[in-house]
């Protein structure tokens, strides 16, 4: 699936082809832009394999359109009847109560340096149990951290602007 040469194309434009190939063929190849989903999927270097989203599951890997012209690649944290929250891997903020009508395609596989991985694996099961597990206590550990060292943050920022007053 791995194409030979590039074609650079509107994003809504290559969106647009994704949402057709599809309805038409039932699945689509996409290039991963982006570090949000590292260490899975790395930076124009992976892809991944989208079929069209019968059932999404909690850990499922989704491609979500924002509706404001954005469209995001990220893992399924929690379901509710009227919508979903999700995250990257790499991420410290989760997005909440998004609706299912705006999930273009669920991962049914990845492309990691080019070798095909079932998103049915055990291996690949495990590591999005992983990730949905520790997803919210990292992104609390993360807000804590931040809220402790604001002071400290502010100190430094004020010192560094003062320094660079004193050198002009």
């Amino acid at each position: 699936m791995k194409a030979n040469s590039v074609h650079v194309m509107p994003t809504k434009e290559y969106f647009t082809l994704i949402q057709r190939m599809l309805d038409e063929t039932g699945q689509a190849y996409v290039r991963v832009t982006g570090m949000s989903m590292w260490p899975l999927l790395f930076h124009l270097r992976d892809g991944v394999l989208l079929v069209r989203p019968e059932k999404i599951r909690i850990g499922d890997i989704v491609l979500f359109d924002r509706k404001n012209g954005r469209y995001v690649l990220h893992r399924v944290i929690h379901r509710k009847k009227t919508g979903f929250h999700m995250a990257g891997d790499h991420q410290w903020h989760m997005e909440h109560d998004l609706p299912y009508e705006q999930v273009m395609g669920v991962v049914k596989g990845v492309y990691r340096k080019g070798q095909y991985i079932s998103a049915d694996k055990s291996l690949m099961k495990l590591y999005a149990g992983a990730v949905v597990l520790f997803t919210v206590p990292r992104i609390i550990l993360w807000r804590l951290v931040r809220f402790l060292f604001k002071p400290l943050r502010s100190a430094t920022s004020l010192i560094v602007f003062q320094e660079k007053g004193r050198h002009r």
